[in-house]
């Protein structure tokens, strides 16, 4: 009886603590809970957990400030035209290039040099830099300062090749004698080149007639490429480009420098000497032309394969000069013209320098290329 006593007590117990329990689970509401709660828990063992805070957000970055507007440029200073101003302007600029002209001439760039001094001048004047002209200019060929003439921008371009005695003073009455003849370069055949022939006769005083020639430049070229002047003539070297042109020529037979000069404007030069003469352009070194002086009656420039003719000479005995811009000296040999036809076959030699003219100062110049 006694351990049936203590059984039912012991089952009393058990199911007494089960009560409490279940009883304190619905209460404090189990569900919420991830631990056991002791049966005999103080009450800060039951208080519920706090719920996971959240990170907070960083805050965003102030807004950048927008920045200042630029200041407004300052007005440009007020260019006052009046005489005294713009002549103010032209010294200021003619001071420039005549610092640089300096600069250039202590480099040895005398080419150069010499045309920024020429750009002064066509600012100023010649007249008032003339002290300085020679410390630019020694060593060029002579200055020709005659004055500019103007011409036409829609004149005629000029041939290729003039000079023929036939065509400037024509026979009235053709003579008996006539001449057909070949000139050869270096022992072949010319080939796109260009020769002069003139015949003096012998024992007699017969002299060519000085006439007017042009010599333009147009397309950076020189035309006529090959000229034919009798002693005494006057050649107008006009510009017809929208560049400046310097023509020059170093030749024994004429050296001369007509300076810078723009469209429309033209120098003219007397050919008072016989011989050759080679031009060029100060500014162009591509820019080439030949010119043959002569004192002889009769004259001729070749076509492009060496031929020539004469229609009209008196039969007798004659010098027969012959020319090219490819040989340094002309040939020269006697011949008889009879009466009716006469053929001549004539050899030039080909042994003058090939490329550009230096410039007007001496110094070797390539070719650009255009």
């Amino acid at each position: 009886m006694a351990t049936e006593a203590r059984m039912i007590t012991s089952d009393s117990a058990l199911r007494l603590g089960l009560a409490t329990a279940t009883a304190c689970l619905l209460a404090c509401g189990s569900a919420t809970y991830s631990e056991p709660v002791p049966l005999q828990a103080s009450p800060s063992q039951i208080a519920p957990k706090p719920a996971a805070s959240t990170p907070a957000k960083p805050a965003p970055p102030p807004e950048a400030a927008a920045p200042a507007p630029a200041p407004a440029p300052a007005p440009p200073p007020e260019v006052k035209h009046d005489p005294s101003h713009d002549r103010a302007a032209q010294l200021r600029e003619a001071a420039g290039l005549l610092e640089k002209a300096e600069d250039a001439r202590e480099r040895d760039a005398k080419s150069y040099a010499e045309q920024l001094f020429s750009s002064a001048e066509l600012i100023v004047g010649s007249a008032a830099l003339a002290e300085l002209a020679s410390r630019f200019r020694q060593g060029a060929p002579p200055r020709i300062d005659t004055p500019l003439k103007a011409l036409p921008k829609d004149s005629a371009p000029q041939p290729a090749v003039v000079g023929s005695s036939e065509k400037d003073r024509p026979e009235p009455r053709p003579k008996k004698g006539a001449l057909t003849g070949t000139l050869s370069l270096g022992g072949k055949a010319f080939s796109g080149d260009f020769g002069v022939v003139t015949l003096q006769p012998i024992g007699k005083n017969l002299r060519a007639f000085p006439t007017a020639r042009i010599m333009e430049q147009r397309n950076r070229t020189f035309a006529p490429h090959v000229l034919v002047v009798p002693v005494g003539s006057v050649v107008m070297f006009p510009n017809f480009d929208p560049t400046f042109h310097n023509v020059f020529s170093s030749s024994e037979t004429k050296p001369f420098d007509l300076g810078l000069y723009k469209s429309g404007e033209a120098r003219e030069v007397l050919f008072d000497r016989e011989g050759t003469v080679r031009l060029a352009c100060n500014l162009h070194a591509n820019m080439s032309a030949f010119i043959v002086v002569v004192s002889a009656p009769h004259y001729v420039v070749t076509d492009s394969s060496g031929n020539f003719s004469f229609a009209s000479l008196e039969p007798g005995k004659y010098t027969l000069k012959a020319y090219s811009e490819r040989s340094l000296a002309p040939y020269t040999q006697e011949i008889e013209i009879k009466p009716g036809k006469n053929r001549v076959n004539v050899g030039v030699a080909d042994d003058a320098p090939t490329g550009p003219l230096p410039d007007k100062f001496g110094v070797a110049r390539v070719a650009k290329k255009s």
